[in-house]
């Protein structure tokens, strides 16, 4: 059970203040909405729409669009979620409401790191640790795993470590399960990451406490996703261990997971992954000697390659490709992917460099004691 929906169903039960009933049914519509618990946060918010506080207390809409928003986001990684979160942020700031402000700037930060708005997300970022009281655990926690995240992707995993403990520390003390198995599901991604540069691009391959940890955060993360119940994103999971299987030489187990999960996952928000999806299936044939099966599955993966945006699945795309190419005799083509995953690699790390400057220029490298 999540102890922070448990504390703020007790809080709406006891409360004897009418205007503050509505207020904490957004905010456990905002909590639902984390939890993948959709059609509850849908019905709270059509109840709430529907009162009459709704023409007297501007900030309660501030509440209900995070709701929906953060709904939007967990249900398939919907662009809709950026749009509602900003007049979320919009109309707590007209409200002068800094909890709704602070939570929504942290939650926008969140959403324009995704679509790799870095600027963007470092200006939200700052802004919530700025408004956020210091007992405001939820705005404070997702900022901290904002900042966290950025340096874990900029492959920063000690500096990133003092901010994913501040999290937590903020997440724990608010009882809040889900933004703990939100701490460990980015986590673990950016850990699975890590390691599929690192076998890609780094001399060596990939070493192996980096894949230690990418096995250990991946297993973690599937725990604490059954110990507090979430359904949201259920079919991102298995797609990354099939990533850790492939790294760990499971051939058959990888291919298991991505022929039962890749539809779901493409459908739960991952088509732009796709093109890693499908090269890994191609090398996992490859490697099973079903040549046949392998070259179709890679032709499939090229033409997922227009749906990637990120340079790192770029980089992990066309790397798998080149030697799924080179393992089929076609050097000419691995080559041509070779060149190109050497390319994107020089776009991921001018993202890393821009990102690092940015958090030194808000003096965020370090985390607050």
């Amino acid at each position: 059970m999540n102890r922070l929906l448990s504390r703020l169903d007790d809080a709406i039960a006891a409360s004897r203040l009418p205007r503050e009933v509505p207020l904490l049914r957004a905010e456990r519509a905002v909590v639902l909405a984390r939890l993948g618990e959709l059609d509850r946060m849908r019905q709270e918010v059509a109840t709430l729409r529907a009162s009459p506080e709704m023409l007297t207390m501007p900030v309660l809409n501030a509440w209900l669009l995070l709701a929906e928003g953060l709904g939007d986001f967990y249900a398939d990684l919907s662009l809709r979620s950026h749009e509602r979160v900003r007049r979320s942020l919009a109309l707590g700031k007209a409200a002068r409401n800094a909890r709704v402000q602070s939570l929504a700037a942290a939650w926008l930060a969140h959403l324009d790191f995704y679509v790799r708005d870095d600027a963007s997300a470092l200006e939200h970022v700052a802004l919530a640790l700025k408004l956020a009281r210091p007992d405001h655990h939820g705005a404070r926690s997702r900022a901290s795993l904002v900042v966290a995240g950025m340096l874990h992707y900029a492959r920063r995993d000690e500096e990133s470590q003092a901010w994913y403990a501040l999290a937590r520390r903020h997440a724990t003390t608010e009882g809040d399960g889900a933004a703990l198995s939100s701490i460990m599901y980015n986590m673990a991604f950016l850990r699975v990451l890590d390691a599929r540069v690192a076998d890609l691009r780094d001399p060596g391959g990939c070493p192996e406490g980096v894949l230690r940890r990418a096995v250990l955060g991946t297993e973690s993360s599937v725990h604490l996703d059954r110990s507090v119940q979430t359904r949201a994103l259920s079919n991102h999971p298995p797609m990354r261990r099939a990533q850790i299987l492939l790294l760990t030489g499971e051939i058959e187990a990888a291919l298991a997971l991505y022929e039962e999960h890749t539809r779901k996952a493409i459908e739960e928000g991952l088509g732009v992954s796709e093109s890693v999806f499908r090269a890994d299936q191609a090398w996992c044939l490859a490697m099973l000697g079903r040549s046949d099966a392998a070259l179709r599955t890679a032709r499939d993966a090229e033409a997922a390659l227009h749906g990637a945006v990120e340079p790192e699945d770029l980089v992990i795309a066309h790397g798998m490709l080149e030697r799924v190419f080179r393992r089929l005799g076609l050097d000419e083509v691995a080559a041509i992917h070779e060149d190109r995953g050497a390319a994107h690699y020089r776009v991921y790390s001018d993202r890393i460099a821009a990102l690092l400057a940015g958090l030194d220029r808000l003096g965020l490298r370090t985390a607050p004691c």
